[in-house]
């Protein structure tokens, strides 16, 4: 992966994931669960930082075939990411959330339905009889013209907002100016000849690209009051959007007023071309719209960060109309105050000289581009013109992609990275650490799917299942029953106290001058507790392993259930065959949030597969059950048949050194408090035992664990 198209967001991408495909763009036929899982992991990336930079929760979601726009409440994202994308997509990202936040929608169904009352129905009148024009045509070409006008201005202001509140990240932002506004051809049309007649499609391109750094604010009449208008100090006051709209009613004044009559009927630049940039997105998508949608403020990205240089007053209080065209960041354009816009005139504090040397100043600009160039520039204004009014394409997903990336999310999945101190001198490459699929929420929907390599819904094995589980919850029902020492209260009584309770058998020494006739009772509780169960799902758990494993944790569980303070979590641990196979861990079951119902409905589904990535898996779960720990009684129980062992492309998972990495994870979790107590279930054959006692150590124990009696007692053990 290229770290330099992605410098602000290494920290967070997994390394390697691209070391086959530079791409995830997904196929409805031929996509991989890898891939969801990986988008899925970035979904949930970019809605944490749009969450955090906007104090709010803001669902992200990927554009769906069948949906052709956001309704202003969610982010939509697309589903073409590759080592180029990443920043400038969660740079949109931010961007469109800001905008759900902060930019009030409504203020457009002002302008769609009462332009009158934003210009003025004076000025409405006027600009028919200027342009020739009907109400209606005027009415309407006005409204769109403000409109592209609001776009700028509000996203500017947002900008400059998430600037002022989140600097830290500011680098997303640049990386999505860099991809839709900074392009060598956009800078080369800025200093040429082209787009300076005085007309709305000249003013609207310099206006856009108006931050840049080869600006020309004399390219066009007015251009400069423009740039005073639309400086960091007039645009750190404005507060709301409808702040945004009267701004952009003001520009839309300062303009017109400056332009001749029109010779032909007016267009909104906008309206002229909804053809399809070049290198934006593929032909089958269709455009999303996000509300207002994108700006093009980039004075951060062209080194701007601070208020000075924007514009501004100058020392003299001079409107900024000299020759000077400042330098290349903007540095030396002095402008107006805040206060220079006449809003009955053309724009621009003082005499109608001033205007006029304004007018009359403009630059030539630069010489001609040729053909080919004009149709770069005209793409990439296009381009801009789609950011700008929230049309930039994304690539979609499938309405079954779409679902199964939802079922991810619902059922909590996540990866982490786990062998980190895991080293296996035998294999031929170094090792390094590999992501382990975590399931943190089990729903049906998720064995459903298809998904997942350990869920299966074919008949014989939910048949075979259920049978254990319950036979599980008969043993549960009676195991509780012998689990008293949960419920159990101890009561000490402490006689003959000079306070507590009066003790009726103690009245009479009253008489003797007693006073000491009271009882003090002091009731002694069991500190709530959590039993995290873990099983092994590997291959070699199938057949009467797994039914006594599965029979044995259901018992468990309903005897917890019976029992005050106490509960359960149960999980499993096995592999996902799904492109590079990974170690997966699922927590089926937690007592804190789910019914217990809910292992009737879904243990059924449970089936082991592959091999057995012990370690990794209790490194994976390691800091929750650690935090797990406080203020209860904690208690890890394994179910093994013993020896550890997994590979894939990262990771040689096996022998002595699986056997030590597993046994210092058990450590660790002893050395946080937690109590182990590790089943080593057999089948007849106990051969693996030693491997087991060098992981587990002094919790290790063999048993048949469909034994009630002997999980009664070590049970009851444990919990002594």
């Amino acid at each position: 992966m290229n770290r330099d198209n992605t410098k602000y967001s290494s920290y967070w991408l997994r390394d390697g994931l691209f070391d086959d495909d530079d791409s995830l763009d997904l196929n409805p036929i031929e996509s991989k669960h890898n891939n969801l899982m990986a988008l899925a992991s970035y979904k949930k990336s970019i809605g944490n930082f749009v969450d955090i930079v906007t104090g709010e929760h803001i669902p992200v979601t990927f554009s769906v075939r069948g949906d052709s726009y956001t309704d202003g409440k969610s982010v939509v994202i697309s589903s073409k990411m590759d080592d180029k994308d990443f920043d400038s997509t969660v740079g949109l990202a931010l961007h469109e959330g800001s905008h759900i936040k902060l930019t009030d929608f409504n203020t457009l169904d002002t302008i769609n339905n009462n332009i009158g009352l934003v210009v003025g129905k004076d000025y409405i009148t006027h600009l028919m009889d200027k342009h020739n024009m009907t109400e209606w045509d005027c009415q309407n070409w006005v409204s769109k013209v403000v409109k592209d006008l609001l776009n700028v201005i509000e996203d500017r202001r947002i900008d400059y907002y998430i600037y002022s509140t989140s600097p830290g990240y500011k680098g997303y932002y640049h990386a999505m100016y860099d991809k839709y506004f900074n392009s060598k051809i956009v800078d080369k049309g800025l200093q040429s000849s082209e787009y300076r007649d005085n007309d709305w499609e000249s003013y609207m391109f310099r206006i856009i690209n108006i931050t840049n750094k080869n600006r020309d604010l004399d390219a066009l009449p007015m251009l400069r009051s423009v740039w005073n208008l639309m400086d960091l100090k007039n645009i750190d006051m404005i507060k709301d959007t409808n702040g945004s709209l009267v701004l952009a009613s003001q520009i839309f004044k300062v303009i017109e007023n400056s332009l001749p009559p029109s010779e032909k009927p007016i267009q909104s630049p906008n309206q002229k071309n909804d053809g399809e940039c070049d290198g934006e997105g593929d032909s089958d998508e269709q455009s999303e719209g996000s509300g207002n949608g994108g700006g093009g403020d980039n004075s951060e990205t062209n080194g701007t960060d601070n208020t000075e240089g924007n514009g501004g007053e100058s020392k003299d209080g001079s409107n900024g109309t000299d020759d000077s065209k400042g330098d290349a960041e903007g540095d030396d354009v002095k402008s107006g105050s805040r206060g220079s816009y006449n809003p009955n005139g053309a724009g621009g504090s003082g005499s109608d000289s001033q205007i006029t040397d304004e007018k009359t100043h403009c630059s030539e600009g630069n010489g001609k581009l040729s053909d080919r160039q004009k149709k770069q520039l005209d793409n990439a204004i296009e381009k801009q013109k789609k950011f700008q009014n929230g049309d930039i394409q994304k690539k979609k997903v499938s309405k079954t992609e779409s679902k199964k990336m939802e079922t991810l999310d619902k059922s909590g999945v996540e990866e982490k990275l786990a062998g980190k101190d895991y080293h296996n001198p035998s294999y031929y490459r170094n090792s390094k650490q590999t992501p382990v699929m975590l399931v943190k929420n089990y729903t049906k929907q998720l064995a459903d799917s298809g998904m997942i390599s350990m869920l299966s819904t074919y008949s014989w094995s939910v048949d075979r299942n259920s049978e254990a589980i319950n036979k599980g919850i008969i043993l549960g029902t009676v195991l509780g029953k012998k689990l008293k020492l949960r419920n159990e209260e101890r009561s000490l009584v402490t006689p003959r106290m000079k306070n507590g309770k009066i003790a009726g058998r103690l009245l009479h020494e009253l008489g003797m001058g007693n006073v000491q006739i009271f009882d003090q009772i002091s009731i002694n509780k069991h500190n709530p507790a959590l039993v995290h169960i873990s099983i092994d799902a590997s291959s070699s758990m199938g057949g009467s392993k797994w039914k006594q494993t599965q029979t044995s944790a259901v018992a468990i569980a309903k005897a917890a259930s019976m029992t005050s303070n106490l509960d359960v979590v149960i999980s499993y641990r096995s592999i996902q065959h799904d492109g590079n196979t990974q170690p997966l861990m699922l927590i089926a079951y937690d007592s804190r949030k789910d019914k217990f119902s809910k292992i009737q409905q879904l243990f059924k589904y449970l089936n082991p597969c592959g091999t057995t990535p012990e370690g990794l898996c209790f490194e994976t779960v390691l800091d929750d059950i650690i935090k797990t720990n406080k203020g209860v009684d904690s208690y890890f129980i394994n179910f093994s048949d013993g020896w550890p062992g997994f590979s894939n492309r990262d990771i040689d998972y096996g022998g002595n050194a699986a056997v030590e990495h597993t046994a210092s994870q058990v450590k660790k979790i002893q050395q946080a408090g937690v109590k182990v107590l590790s089943y080593f279930v057999y089948d007849g054959y106990e051969g693996g035992i030693e491997n087991f006692k060098r992981m587990y150590g002094k919790s290790a124990t063999s048993v048949d664990c469909t034994n009630l009696m002997a999980l009664t007692k070590t049970l009851n053990k444990l919990f002594q």
